[in-house]
Order: structure tokens, then sequence, then C-alpha cells
């Protein structure tokens, strides 16, 4: 049961991440995932709006298993988990030639002005991903100059990759994002105190 569930949702996250999700239909989802009729997907979710959420939720478990959890890697320094997650973000991109893009960035796009229950819970994906950078920087406030605004910054590094994804996206071509990720932390580090107060700056 929780296979063929699952087997849903593989389905219809290759199809948003490829249409969007106001191109995908119910039957598209029925076809990817090989469902021999409309009663096995409605078995498992009550709507195409409900299956959407439950993707978009996977969606960031899955960023959160591979690409946040470098975030709360207590071993390394706090600056330079930032750094290997940025890292990261690039590398993700990277399987895809960057032709992937963001999932939740895709949908912001596309459903942020038309359809409120998506709105709501990109938003609050955002704000769980922006609390985790935030929770770092806060981490590593010694290390960081007086001044700085942890949850402004967090934002900041965000709204940044996400910008730096789609423009890759658009050109589709990786040195796009590899080139604004190296200035990003160049950014951060101008938020780093100097050398004699933080010897272990990472970047």
């Amino acid at each position: 049961m929780q296979e063929r569930r699952v087997q849903i949702l593989d389905a219809a996250a290759a199809l948003i991440a490829e249409r969007g999700f106001t191109s995908t239909s119910v039957d598209d989802v029925i076809r990817g995932a090989k469902l021999s009729g409309k009663s096995h997907f409605y078995h498992y979710f009550k709507s195409k709006e409900e299956l959407g959420y439950e993707v978009l939720n996977r969606q960031f478990e899955r960023f959160a298993e591979r690409g946040l959890a470098i975030l709360r890697e207590p071993m390394i320094d706090p600056l330079e988990r930032l750094s290997l997650f940025i890292d990261g973000v690039v590398a993700l991109q990277a399987e895809s030639g960057g032709r992937r893009g963001s999932p939740f960035g895709n949908l912001a796009a596309e459903l942020a002005d038309a359809h409120e229950g998506f709105r709501v819970r990109i938003e609050a994906v955002f704000e769980r991903w922006a609390s985790q950078i935030g929770s770092l920087l806060w981490e590593a406030r010694p290390m960081l100059q007086d001044d700085v605004d942890a949850v402004r910054l967090s934002r900041f590094i965000i709204a940044t990759l996400e910008g730096a994804v789609l423009m890759t996206r658009v050109k589709r071509d990786l040195t796009v994002l590899e080139g604004i990720a190296a200035d990003l932390k160049r950014f951060i580090a101008m938020h780093v105190r100097d050398a004699e107060q933080t010897e272990r700056r990472p970047w």
C-alpha cells in the first residue's frame, strides 16, 4: 500500500517538475504511475491539490535530509557548514546540468498568486529553511560582526540561491550558479570579524 502511494508521489513530482502543477492532470499522474484507473488514485489522495501538497512536503523533507542536514552537523564549524551547504546546492543542480531548477521556487512562481493553499505552504517551506540558516547564524554569532541580523541574512541567502538557480535553469549554464555561489560566500565573509578575532574562517 505504501509502495503504491510513493509510486504516485514520484510520478507526480516528475511531471510537476517538467510541466508545472497546473498543466499536470490527474490522468497524467495515473499514466505516469501506471495505475489501472482513477479509483486507485482517489484511494490515496482526495484531490489533485492534496497530491500537490504532499509532493511539496516530500520534496522539502528530501531537501532537509540531503541539504539542510549539514547545517545541523555539530562537529563542523558553523560557518564552514554554511559554506558546505552552498556547495551542496551547486552540486545538486550539477546533477541535472543546471536544468532542474528549484521545486519550491518553480511552484512559488506558478502558484503563489493563483492558489492560496500552495502560497501558504510554500511560505512555510521558505520559513523553515530560513529558520535552519538563522539558527546556524545565531550559533556563529561570536564569529560575526555585532550588527549582523540573522533573520535578514538568512532570507538574503535563500533569495540569492533561489534566484541563482532560476537564472541557471534559464541560461542552462551551471557556471552562473557557481559564480553567484562564490560571490555569496564573499558577501557572507564581509560579515565575519577580522582574522585576529576569528581564525576559523572557512572561505
